[in-house]
């Protein structure tokens, strides 16, 4: 669930943090009234499901995008192509991971019945509730093509010399 929250603020986050013609505290600001919105969205879900480590792990991710604006070098249009690339790179591999361990028959590799009631998933819930080495198939498919498409990007967006 967090990592929908992350995705879509990174798209808002990256055309905003990487603007090369707004200055450092006004990005700062921007990044932290989007991510304050955010975190007040969060909290409801946070709530819901008894997860208040969401907010630590979402304040952490606002913390190092603010870091990034002030230790970083200013940001250059290239710079924000490549975050909104990488950003919408997100959207079609956390939507493809999701709709794939839906339709698609993805073995349980021991992630039992037993395993999920003693996570106090419901077993009447949701599909990846009922079914949570769904979840888990999904997210090792989409970080570790995450992971594999950084490398590709930062060579796709390196300056030519």
């Amino acid at each position: 669930m967090l990592e929908f929250f992350v995705i879509h603020a990174s798209g808002f986050m990256a055309v905003l943090m990487y603007d090369p013609e707004t200055a450092r505290g006004t990005r700062s600001l921007q990044v932290g009234g989007i991510g304050a919105g955010y975190l007040l969205f969060i909290s409801a879900f946070a709530w819901g499901f008894d997860a208040w480590w969401m907010l630590g792990a979402f304040v952490w991710l606002c913390f190092s995008k603010i870091q990034a604006i002030w230790t970083g070098a200013a940001p250059t249009e290239g710079d924000r192509w490549h975050a909104m690339v990488s950003w919408a790179l997100s959207v079609a591999v956390f939507l493809g991971a999701v709709f794939l361990t839906a339709f698609v028959d993805v073995p349980a590799l021991g992630a039992t019945a037993e395993i999920r009631d003693a996570a106090r998933f419901d077993a009447k819930g949701g599909l990846w509730e009922a079914e949570p080495h769904r979840a888990l198939a999904g997210a090792v498919l989409y970080f570790t093509l995450m992971g594999l498409s950084r490398p590709v990007l930062a060579r796709g967006f390196r300056p030519r010399a």
